[in-house]
């Protein structure tokens, strides 16, 4: 019995993740699709202006979006699964306030670092105003309640087939500004339409869904007026967004201040290699979305011997997925940068191939980082991510002003090993202390 339930967590695990997985096959062909086209259209140093405001922008939401689909699914499974519908629609509504809040809060920051900062990051004036109309959609790219009402609800092919519809926006959106040769305000300009689209779909359906599965209709009145404090509810939000916050971070600003140290044509190199390994590892990353609601059952229910079982069986399909990472990297890697920029860029390959190992390593910490948060060890998670960007800052400015963006994808490697270490030990530890707890008891 007991194997047959390990069994099971470990198919719906893979099950859910395939669907994502599928739907991010489909928006890696559409970013092959629709890359070039920019290029083409505009040439490689607008293409790489292009990427250091959408990577600004991205870099302002993620920084001050607080990630409201954490406590959705920590506070809210019990009560959905126990239909005490008031106490979930206090939850629910506590995720929507996070999500509008931070909206608003991201938006006025990023029209004022713009005015602040624009010279710094090496950007000139005649991109400056079209940036600050950019900022404006930070409010419309917080999706944190949607997202977590379609886990909850197990609807991850959904949330796929609106993950697509904002891929075929853009890629269409980008055929008529190739096909009209539209310049550089155009094609931003599809990008924003694009994560308003995907705000509208992510919300439309998640309120459809809610009414579909909660009997009670929803009440307004708390999303304005909250009527009760759920303990431990900010601290838990806090400290995971936290944690993304720092994610986020460190991938982003690293395009920025490439951008201002060495030039926006060598941020578009950087930043198309990294999406390159990033899609070709996309699987496993999407396997987090998965392991959440599977990790908290495991823990609520004691199974620690299942926990284990089924982390073991998702390290081996880790392994083989990073090694297909690996392989195509280093023998496509060049060819397939090339083809996405239309520029050959010397040792390509290498800057492709070095980026592709910073991968493989952060592919092992993709169970590590549920586990542990499940667990209650966000504190840990974030000290790693904080000694991890303070030694990673520095290593990148050496790096990148002795060997440029070849130093850059090496500075990735070396805060890539500095994560796993950290992980991985703390991981055994929280380990061998339940172990040793559940031995206690029998």
């Amino acid at each position: 019995m007991k194997n047959s339930t390990h069994k099971s967590a470990f198919s719906r695990i893979i099950s859910n993740t395939s669907i994502i997985a599928f739907g991010c096959m489909i928006n890696a062909i559409c970013s092959f699709i629709y890359i070039p086209w920019t290029v083409k259209t505009i040439g490689l140093d607008a293409f790489g202006q292009l990427l250091l405001i959408t990577s600004y922008v991205m870099l302002i939401s993620d920084i001050t979006h607080l990630h409201s689909w954490q406590p959705l699914l920590h506070f809210g499974t019990v009560s959905f699964h126990e239909r005490k519908h008031r106490h979930f629609h206090q939850i629910l509504a506590f995720c929507m306030r996070s999500d509008l809040i931070s909206g608003l809060f991201g938006m006025i920051v990023g029209i004022a670092g713009i005015m602040l900062f624009s010279h710094a990051m090496g950007w000139p004036d005649s991109i400056c105003s079209v940036a600050e109309l950019c900022t404006v959609f930070i409010l419309f790219m917080n999706r944190g309640w949607p997202v977590g009402v379609m886990r909850l609800l197990n609807k991850f092919k959904m949330a796929t087939i609106v993950g697509m519809v904002g891929s075929i926006t853009r890629t269409v959106g980008t055929f008529i500004g190739y096909v009209f040769r539209e310049d550089l305000v155009f094609f931003l300009l599809v990008w924003c339409a694009t994560q308003f689209v995907l705000f509208l779909l992510y919300n439309g359906v998640a309120f459809w869904l809610v009414r579909k599965n909660v009997e009670r209709r929803f009440p307004w009145r708390e999303f304005f007026l909250p009527t009760v404090k759920i303990p431990g509810i900010w601290k838990l939000t806090i400290g995971t967004s936290t944690s993304r916050i720092l994610d986020s971070f460190s991938k982003q600003i690293s395009t920025l201040l490439i951008g201002a140290w060495i030039g926006a044509s060598d941020a578009a190199i950087f930043r198309v290699a990294s999406q390159i390994t990033n899609a070709l590892s996309k699987p496993a990353g999407m396997l987090i979305p998965s392991l959440y609601p599977e990790f908290i059952r495991f823990r609520d229910e004691q199974d620690w011997k299942g926990l284990r079982h089924t982390m073991m069986r998702i390290f081996r399909t880790i392994a083989l997925l990073g090694i297909a990472v690996l392989l195509i990297s280093l023998s496509a890697g060049n060819a397939i940068l090339d083809y996405m920029l239309h520029y050959h860029s010397y040792y390509g390959g290498v800057l492709v191939s070095i980026l592709a190992i910073s991968v493989l390593i952060d592919i092992t910490i993709v169970p590590l980082e549920p586990f542990l948060t499940v667990m209650g060890k966000v504190p840990t998670i974030l000290r790693a991510k904080i000694f991890t960007l303070l030694i990673y800052m520095p290593v990148l400015f050496i790096f990148t002003k002795q060997w440029g963006i070849w130093g850059a994808a090496s500075a990735s490697v070396v805060a890539s090993v500095i994560m796993f270490v950290w992980c991985s030990a703390r991981a055994l530890q929280v380990f061998s202390h339940v172990y040793r707890c559940s031995r206690s008891d029998i």
